[in-house]
């Protein structure tokens, strides 16, 4: 069963949130677009995820959704939007994502201890150009074995989407004030 971790449904699941917008126009130069940047995200998100058979590796998926970081990040973008639009999100072009055990815990049950065959693993990670997610493919070992916490970090280049600001719409209300 997959496990799914949301920034903005189970925020007490992530802990060391980082975010920034990296420009790479000159913001003091006006254009029109596009309004291209480096965003990088990285935190820590707690799965505690044990094992539940005690001779064999128990697998699953973590996708991790970031959305509330991605929007932290493009709020400190330095651009602004040209006269009567507003940023709305981000194409995103590329991304680089990376995911790691932070923490694990070998229990070592009493009956375990003389052999003890415990183990964590993160077998892949990747992402997708339609959000801030992380896909992380995870193993624990035996029924000793829990990963506490991956570590993650993604990187991701591309534009700030701009559209035309309508009077009275709930957009307008969430617009970043300039």
């Amino acid at each position: 069963m997959t496990i799914f971790l949301s920034q903005s449904g189970d925020p007490s699941k992530f802990t060391g949130r980082n975010f920034m917008f990296v420009p790479i126009e000159t913001p003091s130069i006006p254009k029109q677009a596009p309004f291209r940047g480096l965003i990088i995200l990285s935190g820590v998100a707690i799965i505690d995820f044990a094992g539940d058979n005690p001779g064999d590796w128990r697998r699953d998926r973590v996708i991790l959704d970031l959305d509330v970081d991605l929007g932290q990040a493009i709020q400190l973008a330095p651009y602004r939007p040209p006269p009567g639009l507003q940023f709305v999100g981000f194409s995103i072009a590329q991304f680089v994502p990376f995911a790691t055990v932070n923490a694990r815990l070998a229990r070592l049950l009493p009956q375990h201890a003389v052999h003890p065959n415990d183990g964590t693993a993160v077998d892949a990670f990747f992402s997708s150009p339609g959000g801030a997610m992380i896909l992380i493919d995870v193993a624990v070992r035996n029924i000793d074995s829990v990963i506490h916490r991956l570590g993650y970090h993604l990187s991701l280049f591309g534009s700030l989407v701009a559209q035309p600001v309508v009077v009275g719409s709930p957009a307008q209300a969430d617009a970043p004030a300039v």
